[in-house]
């Protein structure tokens, strides 16, 4: 465990340095302010267009954040050839990948909790009391961020390349999203059987990141239950912890050149 939180540590100092991070601040605290001006000119529920477009960007750029840094994280270790002096110490593989995703996922929702607090302190100012239906949706990004930092590092462990493992990264995000959509074609009758139970398979793979996410609720004002909440918390640690022990069992077969 010394191990592990010696490298997390060191990890979370690396990504709070990056430019990375504040580029990522500064744009999701602007699409923040582009939201209460959609709201402004916008016919209807002035209130629910800034929650949605505030949680979009907060979820967005929470989880492009952690695909970003995952993407680069073993690339740049690798390139600088500090991986060899780490793993030639009394550090295994294992803590290496635990120590390197608890540090950025400590980072992440770091810049989660600043873009949390900017959002629910702008609807404050229009709601004049703290709207707890979005504090349980902020929340959740949390959640939805356990699984999108395992992801990065588990595609790291597999690919090198930065790009690829953003990519995969960023699709299975999305996928995740749009999970509902892939069940309404699995379900069409123009599909043959077999692609029909391929496209279920691939459904229930899926992180369900489109139920784990409750944004449409909380835009409407409504709470979910604590134990909606408790069941996400559950599957998302272990959803992360199979990926993590997946990584982990990869990484430790994996030679370096």
């Amino acid at each position: 465990m010394k191990n592990i939180l010696a490298i997390a540590k060191t990890t979370f100092r690396e990504l709070v340095r990056s430019k990375v991070l504040y580029s990522v601040l500064f744009f999701s605290v602007l699409l923040l302010l582009l939201s209460a001006f959609f709201g402004t000119v916008t016919i209807g529920d002035r209130l629910k267009v800034i929650k949605d477009f505030g949680l979009f960007s907060l979820s967005l750029f929470s989880a492009a954040f952690a695909t970003i840094s995952g993407a680069t994280l073993l690339a740049n270790e690798l390139s600088r050839k500090t991986i060899y002096n780490i793993l030639a110490k009394a550090v295994s593989r294992s803590e290496f990948v635990w120590g390197k995703y608890i540090g950025m996922y400590v980072t992440a929702s770091l810049l989660a909790l600043l873009m949390s607090a900017s959002l629910l302190g702008f609807l404050m100012l229009f709601q004049g009391n703290i709207d707890l239906a979005m504090v349980q949706a902020c929340a959740h990004v949390f959640l939805e961020l356990l699984i999108v930092c395992a992801c990065a590092i588990f595609f790291s462990s597999i690919v090198v390349t930065p790009s690829l493992n953003g990519l995969f990264t960023f699709m299975l995000f999305l996928a995740g999203r749009s999970r509902e959509y892939l069940l309404t074609l699995a379900k069409s009758e123009a599909l043959v059987q077999p692609v029909a139970w391929l496209l279920k398979a691939i459904y229930w793979l899926l992180p369900p990141l489109d139920l784990i996410n409750i944004g449409n609720e909380a835009a409407y004002g409504r709470p979910v239950g604590l134990v909606v909440s408790g069941w996400c918390l559950i599957y998302s640690a272990a959803y992360a912890g199979i990926l993590l022990t997946l990584a982990s069992t990869i990484f430790a077969r994996r030679e370096f050149n």
